[in-house]
């Protein structure tokens, strides 16, 4: 379905995910709009495509991304995530924090926040504090601080794992499958007693893109995992969007604490209903699209 926005068309979903094999129900338009506050990473990971970029000095005008959420409500089209993401928003901790003052105002209350961050160094736990989250998603991808070191291209603290004065209840972990590190059930497993040891209540296994050299020599399917091989691990659902994307979801049981566990299947990059991109300068549909929106 397409909706005018300051007078470009928007792509919105009519219909929710197929449950299984259930028809998808109609639903009211809405947007996921993603917030990219930096291209720069205090990281150097190995399969990631801005691997080692440096932190770029560009403006960031966050009135217009406050406009963008007040006017978007006011074309009747519901905001229902704000995801701050980059790059690393930690690396430019002030500026999250001024958009974060701004969500507080009348017309961005409610509004679902997301943090998308490495989580492990000392610049990323603190911006993990700020109480205005309502959900973190944070980069975990072993279990071991040497290999998450090499993987990481930097050097984690030795208290990087637990946490003081995050609260875990929000936060969400998400590990990608690298061959030689996440590769198999045996790994999976170690991973998921992890989180439960560390109270982190939820877990997303996540496939690489195969964006640059590294990522296609260390791919692992998320098939090869056989998530359904590890004891006490039960699958509960999935939900589809026929070709362009489907979703499982798993629950996992030990000593009566529970860990949600989420896989995308499979997504289509080209896909981009009901998913909006802000930059700081210029609003437009999809990640891998140039068409400017506002």
């Amino acid at each position: 379905m397409l909706i005018n926005f300051k007078g470009k068309s928007i792509s919105v979903k009519e219909f929710d995910c197929k449950l299984g094999k259930l028809q998808e129900e109609p639903i009211a338009p809405f947007v996921n709009l993603f917030v990219k506050v930096t291209k720069g990473c205090n990281a150097k990971c190995l399969f990631c495509s801005n691997a080692g970029t440096s932190i770029p000095q560009t403006p960031f005008s966050v009135s217009k991304l406050i406009d963008i959420i007040k006017s978007l409500k006011e074309s009747g089209i519901k905001v229902n995530r704000v995801n701050i993401t980059g790059g690393e928003p930690s690396v430019v901790s002030p500026l999250v924090e001024d958009i974060l003052s701004k969500m507080d105002e009348p017309e961005t209350s409610g509004i679902h926040m997301h943090l998308n961050t490495n989580g492990l160094l000392l610049q990323s736990q603190e911006l993990m504090r700020h109480p205005r989250w309502d959900s973190i998603s944070m980069s975990l991808h072993h279990y071991d601080i040497a290999r998450l070191s090499e993987l990481y291209g930097c050097r984690i603290p030795d208290g990087a794992f637990y946490f003081d004065g995050i609260n875990l209840q929000k936060v969400n972990s998400s590990c990608n499958l690298v061959k030689g590190y996440i590769d198999n059930a045996e790994e999976a497993h170690k991973m998921l007693d992890f989180n439960i040891d560390r109270g982190i209540p939820r877990i997303g296994f996540v496939a690489l893109m195969k964006v640059n050299d590294y990522c296609r020599e260390h791919f692992v399917d998320l098939e090869d995992i056989h998530l359904d091989s590890i004891p006490h691990v039960y699958f509960t659902k999935s939900m589809n969007r026929g070709s362009d994307c489907k979703c499982s979801n798993y629950l996992y049981n030990r000593d009566l604490k529970i860990l949600e566990i989420y896989m995308r299947n499979y997504a289509n990059p080209n896909y981009y209903e009901s998913s909006l991109v802000y930059d700081g300068e210029y609003l437009r549909q999809g990640f891998h699209q140039d068409n400017i929106i506002y």
